[in-house]
């Protein structure tokens, strides 16, 4: 009783806090009445309620400074913290969020002790920031103390635990201490199983969790035992060809590939395969992955004349539904290419290996450009130089020379990363005074450039 009058008098000298500063801001203020603070800090949540996130890190921060003469019991400090972090959690700016998140939390325990109620869900907020950023230590740390918190408050069996201990377990798991995480998932099954009985279909991500941690510790039989349970569990509630089989049907293909049980995993991945067909279609972009698992099963089994059509399907998906210079792309002409050539097929792998390779070679040639762009920004232009010579000689050892004609096809013209590249090496030889290579640069450019033009006046 009496933590509880300390509370609600705390409460009511914020309270009274924020009505005192409201008024004297409305009393100076130029701007109808509204002091900045109120004022950037509307205009910030406006912006974040439509999802115009930079908008709202703009505002929310200029309100942040305007907090800096506010008390440490404002609630207006407390409220700028808390949704400025919020700001960017949205964002995926983590490390931006998590000392604000802090802050924040260090004003409410500076009234509320460290492990009250209240504070639950700000330092499950805060765990999840820290595992966002693979801080593992401070995950698992605020999640144990998020646990204690719900269990002094509900008791050790109550169901709203079960989020707080997996949590904490897959935050052991972060930290290969899987002898703590299993217990954890224990628990938390079994507090399910005596709050909603053991068929109940939520029980099934329990039985998962647990699972495919028994089966990164190589503990086959007993991951097997519980696919089988959750599998049975799902099959019932939502019938043998529901979508959300799939997830579990590919964990048990998986595990038994793990073990080189190729026969029993061939069937698990055949029938998810079939569900995904049945429900989205046979060119759903979520097809390509089941495609790939059974081409690589056959691979491994040498089945090479049989896993060809799947690698085929997986790389036409994918190159329709992501482009056809996607890293999943080049991954499947490469395994294509592999296959074909196991085949002893290598007319048909020839182009797919040329086809991958122009690719790559593409992605190298950026990536040399990029970090010559660093060390040309930095003024580092002797750090740039062999950069740029590497890169024009991978291009020129791959690429046959063509002659200029008056009338380019497409396929003729050189790449415009070709051009780039020789302009920006041009500027980086003369910064380095060696104007007469800067000149060859700036005369092989010219003819690409008027090729490139005329292309370009030819659509």
């Amino acid at each position: 009783m009496r933590n509880l009058h300390c509370f609600l008098l705390v409460g009511a000298v914020l309270a009274a806090s924020a009505t005192s500063a409201r008024a004297q801001s409305t009393v100076g203020s130029g701007t109808g009445g509204l002091s900045n603070w109120e004022k950037e800090y509307a205009d910030g949540k406006a912006a974040y309620v439509v999802g115009n996130y930079r908008e709202a890190e703009k505002q929310l921060k200029a309100a942040m400074k305007s907090t800096r003469e506010f008390a440490s019991n404002d609630p207006k400090l407390s409220n700028t913290l808390d949704d400025l972090a919020q700001v960017y959690r949205a964002q995926s700016k983590y490390a931006d969020a998590e000392p604000l998140m802090e802050r924040h939390l260090a004003l409410k325990e500076r009234f509320l002790g460290k492990f009250h109620p209240d504070l639950a869900k700000e330092i499950d907020n805060l765990g999840r920031v820290c595992f966002a950023q693979m801080k593992f230590v401070s995950a698992e740390t605020y999640f144990r103390r998020e646990l204690t918190i719900l269990e002094k408050k509900f008791g050790p069996e109550y169901i709203d635990l079960i989020p707080a201990l997996t949590n904490v377990a897959q935050s052991c798991q972060a930290l290969n201490k899987n002898a703590e995480a299993e217990p954890m998932l224990k628990r938390a099954i079994s507090i399910r199983e005596k709050n909603q009985g053991p068929d109940h279909p939520e029980m099934a991500a329990e039985l998962s969790k647990l699972a495919a941690l028994y089966v990164t510790s190589s503990k086959f039989k007993e991951a097997d035992e519980l696919y089988m349970r959750c599998l049975t569990i799902l099959e019932k509630q939502y019938g043998p060809n529901s979508p959300d089989l799939m997830v579990t049907l590919d964990s048990m293909a998986n595990a038994y590939r793990d073990q080189e049980k190729y026969d029993k995993a061939e069937p698990f991945f055949l029938r998810s395969m079939a569900i995904r067909e049945s429900a989205f279609g046979p060119s759903h972009a979520d097809m390509a992955g089941a495609l790939d698992n059974l081409a690589m099963l056959y691979t491994k089994q040498k089945r090479f004349p049989e896993a060809a059509p799947f690698y085929e399907r997986s790389l036409l998906i994918r190159t329709t539904t992501l482009g056809p210079e996607h890293q999943l792309v080049t991954s499947g002409l490469d395994k294509l290419a592999a296959c074909y050539a196991s085949q002893e097929k290598l007319v048909e792998a020839e182009p797919l290996f040329k086809q991958s390779f122009s690719i790559h070679e593409k992605e190298t040639l950026q990536s040399l450009r990029s970090l010559a762009n660093v060390y040309v920004a930095r003024e580092k232009f002797a750090d740039a130089d062999p950069l740029y010579r590497l890169a024009l000689a991978i291009y020129d050892k791959n690429t046959p020379m063509k002659k200029s004609k008056k009338n380019v096809a497409i396929g003729d013209a050189p790449p415009a990363y070709l051009l780039e590249t020789l302009d920006e090496y041009a500027v980086v030889l003369r910064k380095l005074k060696r104007k007469g290579e800067a000149s060859k640069m700036e005369s092989r450019a010219k003819p690409i450039r008027a090729q490139l033009a005329m292309l370009k006046a030819q659509k």
